[in-house]
């Protein structure tokens, strides 16, 4: 369980006792009732008088029976996104319970003794960091100017902003933003963004609805904008009823069946189907299945009921077709919860993580652009069976210093095949790069990457190089990766009562070729020997090609002595060697290898050379050989 921690040093529990011993109300030092809490760049509007929940309503309570999508409403801030991700979160009980601490004793009730102070939980970096605020809040002609619940005497949407604001120094820090990243702050979950140009094509679109519903069946957060290129545009509302650079909650992703007498239910049509909700409430969309609209006459009473369809013009919420959701949204933000719990019924996940700083003198590399983008931080992992993992990079949040126009850096991350062996930093580019970017300026990045068995090393890293910054870097994969921070540049040329070594030799088994003259599949590893040591090449089963792309790096004494490298197939009773290669290692091809980044062909010598089949099939392998005497650079 990750640790939680007092924001600001408050503890909740210690000042609510000292306010109850002395009969006050809690009055927050750290975040007062005045003019900074609200804007740092301009004055806010006259006639706010702030107030406590019993001055603005006669029975205030923090929650009117439930939690639910109703409880917010945007007020005169520039935050749908923060509104929009808070009313996905309290569709779901076991998530807002997370982000409100023991709700029923924050609760007016006449068995807690009511202190005018209150708490939150939001997901920090990897920890969890406890918010305390007073309940005064600001008010014009009694009513709050903020976000807000439908109903009047409902307290906890604005005493959640409230916390959420003084997280970050002021209300107008909360102005613009993505829903991601406050969704990822009240569930610590996984956040993604998806940029709908990508999917224009049916088959495209079909992918992402599966997707999608997947998503929302598994309790996934999500939301959706449509982008304002201009000024103007923002939170203008078009002919359709939507309106631009504005958040909407999806809150539902569902398969519709059309049809509503007993003969056509064989014949029923499938239609997919979004339903969003707009923070305002009463500004909705006009077209296709909106409410009222004349598609819902072919939908059965049963199917209505089932998807508590209410087709009320003024609560914010509508259904749309999904082709319409996608010809009109241009974005979606999602939360993925990821389930890491050992006993359940459903996937589940392992998670790794590392936080970790881009820094000075040489943690602060950039992108692969940069000549310097090895001077970054490496993390290596390992993966023993092929699987698609989760890549999260988050970096620390900048909102906290808008007023000092601090934004977001571009980040992202890339990811290579490492050695086998692999003990030490990375030092050149020719590594197999597996995956990179895309680099965006978001707060996080996400990606779902295929991965075979083998070696990796992913390198997190800011588009520019010399920018400092904190971030946190999460992995969820099936099973173990053993997941660790590469440090060590190399190995210490110079060792007590031991030889020095004198240069370092990369081989990469790049693959096989003709090693069966037959159709049926086989096992075949390999093991390269160098000086005293070796390292198996794990086995791949295949017909005439074996592709590898595996490497192993070897430290030398004796840089001059050949290498090694045995061709064996896996047997039953016993593996049988098929051959070997030997690499010519006298310094006369040292500056061959030393620019080698291409594979060349070697036959292999086979240990039965009187085979009737040695001459009639001669086998290979594909190789590339790298030597240098310097140690760090490769």
């Amino acid at each position: 369980m990750p640790k939680l921690i007092p924001f600001a040093e408050q503890k909740f529990h210690k000042l609510r006792n000292e306010c109850r011993k002395k009969s006050i109300l809690f009055t927050d030092p750290k975040f007062p009732a005045n003019n900074s809490a609200i804007f740092f760049s301009r004055s806010p509007p006259s006639g706010i008088i702030w107030k406590r929940p019993g001055d603005i309503a006669e029975d205030p309570k923090f929650f009117l029976d439930s939690a639910s999508a109703e409880d917010f409403a945007q007020g005169s801030l520039g935050n749908c996104w923060f509104v929009a991700a808070c009313a996905s979160v309290a569709e779901h009980p076991d998530l807002w319970k997370k982000v409100v601490p023991d709700y029923e004793e924050q609760e007016w009730s006449p068995k807690n003794k009511y202190a005018g102070i209150f708490h939150f939980k939001f997901w920090q970096m990897g920890d969890w960091v406890d918010v305390v605020v007073d309940d005064l809040l600001p008010t014009i002609n009694g009513k709050l100017i903020f976000a807000h619940s439908t109903s009047k005497n409902e307290f906890w949407s604005a005493l959640l902003e409230k916390a959420y604001a003084k997280l970050f120094g002021s209300y107008e820090a909360l102005t613009g933003g993505k829903s991601r990243d406050a969704m990822v702050d009240m569930t610590g979950g996984v956040g993604e963004s998806v940029r709908l140009s990508e999917y224009r094509s049916q088959e495209k679109k079909a992918e992402l609805f599966k997707s999608l519903l997947y998503a929302y069946e598994n309790k996934a957060l999500m939301s959706a904008s449509i982008m304002a290129v201009t000024q103007r545009e923002r939170e203008a509302e078009n002919e359709e009823g939507l309106v631009k650079g504005h958040a909407y909650s999806i809150t539902a992703v569902k398969k519709l069946m059309i049809g509503t007498s007993l003969l056509a239910y064989f014949k029923r049509e499938k239609v997919y189907m979004v339903r969003c909700r707009n923070p305002w409430g009463g500004v909705e969309w006009k077209g296709a299945w909106s409410d009222g609209s004349p598609e819902w006459q072919n939908v059965s009473e049963s199917t209505k009921k089932e998807l508590g369809l209410t087709l009320d013009h003024n609560d914010g919420e509508f259904w749309m077709a999904f082709d319409d959701f996608c010809q009109f949204y241009t974005d979606i933000d999602i939360c993925h919860i990821v389930n890491t719990k050992r006993l359940t019924f459903k996937m589940s996940w392992k998670e790794f993580k590392y936080k970790g700083e881009w820094k000075p003198p040489n943690r602060w590399g950039g992108c692969g652009n940069n000549e310097n983008f090895l001077d970054n931080p490496q993390y290596l992992f390992r993966i023993h069976n092929t699987q698609e993992l989760l890549l999260s990079l988050e970096q620390s949040e900048k909102r906290s210093s808008k007023k000092k126009g601090k934004e977001n850096d571009v980040i992202g991350f890339t990811v290579f095949r490492a050695g086998i062996n692999q003990k030490y930093r990375i030092h050149n580019k020719l590594y197999d790069r597996i995956h990179s970017g895309p680099f965006s300026n978001a707060r996080g990045v996400f990606a779902r990457v295929a991965f075979k068995k083998g070696v990796y090393c992913v390198i997190p890293s800011t588009f520019e190089s010399k920018i400092r910054g904190e971030f946190i870097l999460r992995i969820y994969a099936t099973s173990n990766i053993n997941l660790r921070e590469l440090i060590k540049e190399g190995p210490k040329a110079k060792r007590f009562f031991r030889a020095p070594y004198l240069a370092a030799t990369a081989v990469n088994i790049f693959r096989g070729e003709q090693l069966f003259s037959d159709t049926s599949q086989h096992k075949v590893y390999c093991i390269i020997r160098c000086e005293k040591k070796k390292q198996k090449i794990p086995s791949f089963k295949g017909i005439e090609e074996f592709n590898w792309n595996t490497r192993a790096t070897f430290f030398r004494q004796k840089p001059e002595e050949d290498v090694k490298v045995e061709v064996w197939e896996k047997r039953f009773f016993g593996d049988k060697c098929l051959g070997y290669v030997t690499l010519p290692m006298a310094r006369a091809n040292w500056s061959k290898y030393q620019s080698m980044n291409t594979s060349t062909r070697y036959v292999v010598q086979s240990k039965d050379e009187k085979s009737a089949d040695y001459d009639r099939n001669p086998q290979y392998l594909w190789i590339i050989v790298q030597q240098s005497e310097a140690l760090h650079t490769l």
